[in-house]
């Protein structure tokens, strides 16, 4: 059966400056074989890798109304909504895409006017409003210290972004019934794409730009890119983020719709540094398990939710010290290509040494050579019964049984 898809899209009318929404819809068996399996692929995909993949199919869709798509006689196996969040992705009338820039100024008729995204701070502003010039790198001199320090930080940004952890996304909390999430009767479900070696992989690299007391972390990193730009305005900017960063960890976690504010008193860097000290880089002592059971008792006992929290947090403070990060470790090869300096830093094991994880795993190997030994024995039953029209697969079932 196939699939009806329904895009809901706010675009802006050019005649009358006014937003308006506009019901699409796609039924996929209209479609020849291979459209339809891209379509439904990306409908099914559904992540923000893919979402945008979808306007390439836009000219497919009709303009209905959405309540007679959702009333009209089942034709499909599963209905399902696709598109962009409306606050990155604008149409106008005629179904052209426009950019926030374009919004701006049909909604002022100033040709020079910029759409400020929501959400952005005065940083952001103050950024995005800035005169342009090159960052400086011929006049600025680093210490061989600093040299070293943004090494290890670009070392391990690269590890951290390239990780399936942050890939993958802190996964999902689920519960049953109709129970809120923190009720006594509620039966809450931590699940995550990133397996528990990845995540520990993961946090052993955050640890490393996360602690203080870590000689290349985040904050270190960024006071020496801050002084290297002087009054440049990406410096101002790199500066406000690590304050809105160190104010994030400093703030109690805000979880809403599952978690209401008000229910946690524990900060973020409090959550973070009871899971570091109890279980992942440190045994826990007295204190930290304490600490661990005070933010277990918040969430009333639940430790699948805890745990999320704290995937959650380290996936997010991990993008802001990616959002500076990335522009600091474009500038330091800068700085490096034009000055001619190789940093000082031993490479990551997993780019010196290719063969970590190429050998086959012990378990892998029996099960391989258990299979092996399947097949040859079903060709010898299969001889000796006078080799059958079928072939050896009839007896694959047969030898599995017996050698076992």
């Amino acid at each position: 059966m196939p699939m009806m898809l329904l895009w809901k899209i706010h675009y802006l009318d050019r005649s009358d400056r006014q937003f308006k929404d506009r019901c699409l819809s796609l039924t996929t068996k209209t479609l020849d074989p291979l459209t339809r399996a891209k379509i439904e692929l990306i409908a099914k995909s559904d992540s923000s890798r893919t979402n945008r993949e979808i306007l390439k199919y836009r000219h497919l869709f009709k303009e209905d109304d959405l309540e007679s798509d959702l009333n009209a006689p089942i034709d499909c196996d599963e209905f399902r909504f696709v598109g962009l969040d409306p606050e990155v992705y604008y149409e106008d009338e005629t179904g052209k895409e426009i950019t926030g820039d374009e919004v701006a100024q049909i909604l002022s008729g100033s040709p020079t006017a910029r759409l400020i995204p929501c959400g952005a701070r005065q940083h952001d502003i103050d950024l995005m409003f800035a005169e342009r010039k090159p960052l400086p790198v011929a006049e600025v001199a680093l210490t061989p210290d600093d040299v070293r320090l943004l090494g290890y930080f670009v070392r391990d940004l690269r590890e951290l972004s390239d990780s399936a952890f942050m890939k993958d996304r802190p996964g999902s909390i689920n519960f049953s019934g109709d129970s809120p999430l923190l009720s006594p009767n509620s039966k809450p479900t931590l699940k995550t794409p990133a397996t528990d070696e990845e995540i520990r992989s993961f946090v052993t690299i955050f640890r490393r730009l996360y602690m203080p007391n870590e000689p290349a972390n985040f904050q270190k990193a960024g006071e020496v890119f801050v002084r290297a730009m002087g009054n440049h305005h990406q410096g101002k900017w790199a500066d406000a983020v690590a304050a809105e960063y160190k104010n994030h960890l400093a703030s109690v976690p805000d979880h809403r719709p599952f978690i209401q504010p008000g229910t946690c008193t524990f900060t973020t860097k409090r959550l973070i540094d009871v899971f570091l000290y109890t279980s992942y880089a440190h045994q826990p002592d007295e204190q930290r398990q304490r600490q661990y059971n005070d933010c277990l008792r918040e969430v009333h006992g639940k430790a699948d939710v805890l745990t999320w929290m704290f995937l959650t947090k380290i996936w997010t403070c991990t993008l802001e010290i990616g959002n500076v990060g990335r522009i600091i470790a474009g500038w330091f090869k800068a700085y490096c290509d034009h000055h001619g300096v190789t940093p000082d830093v031993l490479n990551s094991l997993h780019r010196d040494l290719r063969g970590l994880g190429a050998e086959e795993k012990e378990e892998d190997r029996r099960k391989r050579l258990f299979q092996e030994q399947v097949e040859k024995l079903a060709v010898d039953l299969w001889e000796q019964a006078g080799q059958p029209q079928g072939g050896h697969m009839q007896f694959l079932a047969r030898a599995r049984e017996q050698l076992t």
